[in-house]
């Protein structure tokens, strides 16, 4: 089904009944945001009018009606907006989802968070984090999941004056992908995003190798393209080359550049785990302006069409190895 197709049965579908409680909210939202600055606006002037002299209880007015109607107005976006985004979620991505492969399986509450972390792409402490909307499948004998997650950590500082202040920094943000690679891994290989030679020449390979993060050494690899795009550690290199074989490193290239030069991978546990940076939050419905637009859909089932196509991509389903 294409997007467009999808997108004319969602909209005269469960698409459809969203967007009238949608419009009818947001109506009835600016209709109560006039009215609060109808009735705060002319009190506060004509406070300043008959107590010239005293204007400090017009300013309390208005910062009093600032706060109030703020908090009351965010108390009835807040309530809304959750239950229209469980409603949308329930409903609409789902569907988008079968539309992809109806193999697939989408749960919003499930997260990633162990494979992230088992993963050991990212070690760096986390501070807040979030993981949700994940898509499972079975492709012939390959499991595998992929869903949102978006890490950071928190830095403080403190001016001459000694306010202090919180700095949020994203560690990761994008779609996180797991499946079974059907050997288990003596050591661990990382294939990170090289950024540090691209900028520095050799310098920058001096310091990759001196990357505490990564265990292991930095291994090179005998395809120049692949080099350009990454810098590969592992904590045992035999195994690492025997993975890294000439066809599978292509083929990481290719999905590389599909990706537009975003992702790093990491081959731990069985398993072979990819993370796509990706900024925009892909599964929640926008609620001032129309919650799903096509070109929305055609972005989702792109995205789930090149993740859930990733076991085609890496040839995952031909079984090299069987696990000891």
């Amino acid at each position: 089904m294409s997007a467009n197709d999808l997108f004319f049965k969602l909209s005269n579908g469960a698409l459809g009944e969203l967007e009238q409680r949608r419009k009818a909210y947001t109506k009835t939202f600016w209709k109560r945001f006039l009215l609060w600055w109808g009735i705060t606006i002319p009190a506060v002037l004509a406070l300043l009018v008959f107590l010239q002299d005293q204007p400090v209880p017009a300013i309390i007015v208005g910062g009093v009606s600032l706060i109030g109607g703020s908090i009351w107005l965010g108390i009835i976006h807040s309530r809304f907006k959750k239950q229209f985004v469980k409603d949308f979620k329930s409903t609409v991505i789902p569907a988008v989802v079968k539309a992809v492969d109806d193999r697939l399986s989408y749960d919003v509450n499930r997260g990633l968070m162990p494979e992230y972390h088992a993963s050991a792409l990212y070690p760096k402490r986390i501070d807040r984090l979030r993981a949700e909307d994940t898509i499972t499948g079975v492709f012939g004998e390959t499991r595998f999941s992929f869903g949102e997650i978006h890490t950071e950590y928190k830095t403080v500082t403190t001016d001459s004056k000694g306010r202090r202040q919180e700095h949020w920094h994203t560690i990761f943000q994008g779609l996180f992908f797991v499946g079974d690679f059907n050997k288990h891994f003596v050591g661990e290989t990382i294939v990170d995003k090289d950024t540090m030679e691209k900028a520095l020449g050799k310098l920058g390979r001096k310091f990759q190798s001196w990357n505490t993060e990564r265990s292991g050494e930095l291994i090179r690899m005998d395809n120049p393209a692949f080099e350009k795009q990454f810098a590969i550690y592992s904590t045992d290199e035999q195994e690492c080359r025997y993975i890294l074989s000439p066809s599978l490193m292509e083929r990481i290239l290719e999905l590389n550049t599909r990706t537009g030069g975003a992702i790093c991978l990491s081959f731990r546990n069985s398993n072979v785990y990819i993370a796509y940076t990706f900024k925009q939050n892909l599964f929640e419905p926008r609620i001032f302006s129309p919650s799903l637009k096509m070109e929305d859909v055609q972005l989702l089932m792109d995205l789930i069409s090149l993740m859930s196509g990733i076991v085609e991509d890496l040839n995952l389903n031909t079984r090299i190895w069987t696990k000891e």
